[in-house]
């Protein structure tokens, strides 16, 4: 069998399982690098309506048609902080071309302008504002037009298909926005799942351990009558039974320490039973076998001196993990094996089977199963590791302290 190998520090049991959720890329660039962008074009366009305006191709006063071309181009330096300011801005210098008698559709800067507008209106500001927006847009573009008739085809075409854009873009950032909102519920609902998860199986543990102590104690005051009895008429054989009161004691208060670290639930009256351990794992194997899962069991090592404590989180952790190859793995075989060691206790279960993802058989153990069992684990400063293998099929392998238990 492949050795075990575990953290050297057992606190490594308390790991979060808590997961992040990937972030959702965004759609657009930083607002930093979104402002430096939006400067450079505006001027870039600038620039351009200049060199048409001083070359000759656009028809008017040259004086009127360069203050008019940056009143056109520079404001969309800020078109994403403040769309509507610049959407009026741009279709108030488009009026005032066509007032002053400079035709805007003689140069391709005015063109670019409209465009950019008409998708930054329909893209950044509210669907009712947008709407009132372009149509202001439209009516300068068409009044405009008076100087070229011939401009409205592209007015209405070209312009229209950058305000669909800009809608559709809206349109996608509020998808991506509801996506994110729901990956944000979804996690919170996973991390409450997992905080239940945990109190519950801490309560459950904290039941569990009653048992033991309340066990524990019904023994101490069986050997304390047992050592009353021949105390007058033996007072060496009264001894046997006041070593057991003294080592059971101090079990029972190893096991109460443990059971302040949890939290306790009401349950009903705690049986002075004890709990199951790992004398019984041959019992749990033949169940699971009746149930259809081939399980082959193998112990070695010498079961001596351990805690009842320790014993009972053992047998929960194989239970738990046969429980779950018989529930989510699709499995036909499974192994078990418990080394008894100087120190410890080894746990290894793997089966041939493969789960579902989140069923408590997934490799990053989100499954309540798996936090189960490394609850149980962390309380005696064990662990717990559950990952597929590479050969196939799924792996639980734990190892428990018994010397330092306490």
């Amino acid at each position: 069998m492949t050795p075990v190998r575990f953290p050297d520090d057992a606190r490594t049991a308390g790991v979060s399982y808590r997961r992040k959720v990937p972030p959702i890329p965004s759609l657009t660039s930083s607002p930093a690098r979104a402002d430096v962008l939006d400067a450079a074009l505006a001027g870039a366009l600038a620039i351009l309506a200049g060199a048409e305006i001083l070359t000759g191709q656009v028809s008017g006063p040259r004086a009127t048609a360069v203050p008019l071309a940056l009143l056109m181009t520079l404001p969309l330096a800020v078109r994403r902080r403040y769309p509507l300011p610049v959407t009026v801005a741009v279709t108030a210098s488009f009026l005032l071309n066509w007032a002053a008698g400079v035709d805007m559709y003689s140069y391709w800067a005015s063109i670019v302008v409209a465009l950019v507008t008409a998708y930054t209106a329909a893209a950044h500001l509210r669907p009712r504002l947008a709407a009132a927006a372009l149509a202001c847009l439209y009516t300068a573009i068409a009044v405009s037009a008076l100087h070229g008739p011939s401009g409205l085809l592209w007015g209405g075409i070209l312009v229209g298909g950058a305000a669909l854009a800009g809608f559709a873009l809206r349109d996608r950032r509020r998808h991506v926005s509801q996506l994110a909102e729901l990956a944000h519920q979804l996690e919170l609902a996973r991390d409450e799942n997992a905080r239940a998860a945990v109190a519950g199986e801490r309560a459950r543990i904290a039941r569990e351990l009653h048992d033991v102590v309340a066990h524990s104690v019904s023994v101490m005051v069986v050997q304390a009558g047992a050592a009353e009895e021949v105390l007058g008429a033996d007072p060496v054989k009264a001894r046997e039974p006041l070593r057991s009161v003294q080592d059971t004691g101090r079990q029972a208060l190893l096991e109460l320490r443990r059971l302040l670290g949890v939290l306790r639930t009401d349950h009903s009256e705690a049986a002075l039973a004890p709990q199951p351990g790992l004398d019984q794992v041959g019992a749990l194997a033949a169940q699971v076998r009746e149930a259809g899962l081939a399980v082959e069991l193998r112990v070695d090592g010498a079961r001596d001196g351990i805690p009842a404590g320790v014993d009972l989180a053992a047998y929960r952790i194989v239970q738990e993990a046969l429980t779950n190859v018989l529930k989510h793995a699709t499995a036909s075989h499974a192994a078990v094996h418990v080394g008894y060691r100087p120190d410890a206790i080894e746990l290894q279960v793997l089966d041939d089977g493969h789960g579902p993802i989140g069923a408590g058989h997934d490799g990053a153990g989100t499954g309540q199963g798996l936090i189960g069992m490394r609850e149980r684990a962390s309380l005696y400063g064990g662990v717990v590791e559950a990952r597929p293998r590479a050969e196939g099929g799924f792996a639980v392998r734990a190892r428990l302290p018994v010397r330092s238990a306490g």
